[in-house]
């Protein structure tokens, strides 16, 4: 035996430095799926790009990266459920006794593995089963959100460029109408003051229409990203804000995603209380084995001995660490299942709301239409008249003009709000 003990300081010694320091002996190569599945995943940045209010969904869906990250969420889950409710591989026992002469000695080789004494592997294969579901139902929630971000910055880009479009045309008018002063003051048929006004009012028009076009690159850089792009490539954008329109009220049955991933992440929360349960008793383990080996026995010699047994380890009482777990999960389970409903009654107030502002704004944006905007134009009209007959002055057709450009305004701004209202909408009710 004393041979025997020689080598346990070389045992230990190599164990402890090669664990750390070294890789191990046998090498674990990636299978080829794993090592191509992130160049598979991975959408490609379109170089240009046409977006509509129509097509903007799928693009986003399409080249969104932060998307092709959430999806990988399912493969995840795959991947827990490959390895759930697996039972273990059984194990080699290798025993080998002898004196310090190595006269008599026993070579004993056995198989032994683990058996659960409940259906907690079946627990787990649906624990995780419920889990894949959730994550599909999570990915389809990332959709929702992203495209309603991208709905809505696309809809403030497009009441911006019409807004831009109406300063542009009313700093022409103003121009033209400088320009006309001007040839009237040279006559000395008005003031020159006249045309210092109007070219003024202008210059204002004009320092305004530049600051929507900051505004519009801006929004530009952000809404790239959301659709896939590159900060370089080339975004057009087509159509315009349509009309307000009220839609069908949606809210009874809707599906929304993230309350459909809280309702099974509660289910799932359910079933791992159950697995916890399950625990409460530890795995016996039975096993097989024999030896040879021999033995000295004066005067006779050598006797030549083979064995063969069985064996089985039964743990004694109950986990004591399962009441805990236990515990745990239940209360895991009592929270997601009272998150789920709170989530429940916001995704119905959201809806609601969002359907009532767009209501508001689709009333106001009717009213500035029909009734103020005609207002306005029978006003010019007339101040452009008594202008004509040199009862006011040029500065009074200017302000009612200017007066119709707030309106004009205030409508495009109705417009828009009742289109973010709407992609709140949208995306509240998971359309």
């Amino acid at each position: 035996m004393k041979r025997t003990f020689l080598f346990f300081p070389f045992i230990l010694w190599s164990c402890a430095d090669d664990t750390v320091t070294r890789l191990p002996l046998v090498k674990v190569k990636a299978p080829i799926e794993a090592s191509t599945s992130l160049t598979m995943s991975m959408p490609t940045s379109p170089e240009s790009l046409e977006v509509s209010l129509k097509t903007l969904p799928g693009q986003v869906r399409k080249s969104n990266l932060s998307l092709a990250a959430a999806r990988l969420l399912v493969a995840e889950a795959r991947g827990k459920l490959k390895r759930s409710g697996v039972a273990g591989n059984p194990e080699l026992e290798v025993e080998f006794e002898t004196n310090r002469r190595f006269h008599d000695f026993m070579l004993t080789v056995g198989i032994s593995k683990n058996y659960p004494r409940t259906n907690r592997l079946l627990i787990e294969k649906r624990v995780s089963e419920i889990l894949i579901q959730a994550a599909q139902a999570e990915v389809r929630d990332a959709e929702r959100i992203l495209v309603g971000q991208a709905r809505s910055a696309l809809v403030g880009i497009l009441a911006l460029r019409q807004k831009r479009t109406l300063l542009v045309a009313q700093e022409a008018n103003a121009r033209e109408l400088t320009k006309f002063t001007e040839e009237a003051a040279a006559k000395g048929e008005a003031s020159p003051l006249d045309a210092g006004v109007a070219l003024l009012e202008a210059t204002k028009l004009s320092n305004q229409a530049r600051q929507i076009g900051i505004k519009e690159t801006l929004a530009l850089a952000k809404l790239k990203p959301l659709l896939g792009m590159k900060p370089k490539g080339k975004l057009i954008l087509v159509g315009s804000l349509p009309e307000p329109k009220m839609p069908m009220m949606n809210v009874t049955r809707y599906r929304r995603p993230d309350l459909e991933a809280a309702r099974l992440r509660a289910k799932s929360a359910t079933t791992a209380a159950d697995l916890a349960r399950s625990k409460r008793l530890d795995d016996f383990e039975a096993g097989v084995f024999a030896g040879v080996g021999r033995e000295r026995d004066e005067p006779e010699g050598f006797e030549f001995e083979q064995i063969f047994g069985v064996r089985f380890k039964i743990p004694l009482g109950e986990n004591p660490s399962a009441l805990g777990e236990t515990i745990e999960a239940e209360a895991r389970a009592d929270r997601l299942a009272i998150g789920t409903m709170a989530l429940e009654r916001v995704i119905n107030a959201e809806a609601h709301a969002a359907y009532a502002e767009m209501k508001e704004w689709q009333a106001l944006a009717g009213q500035i239409k029909s009734r103020l905007i005609p207002l306005a134009d029978s006003h010019i009209e007339k101040t452009e008249d008594a202008r004509a007959k040199g009862q006011v002055a040029l500065r009074e057709v200017l302000l009612a003009k200017e007066q119709k450009l707030g309106l004009e305004t205030s409508y495009l701004e109705a417009v828009r709000d009742f289109h973010l209202a709407y992609a709140n909408y949208l995306t509240a009710t998971a359309q």
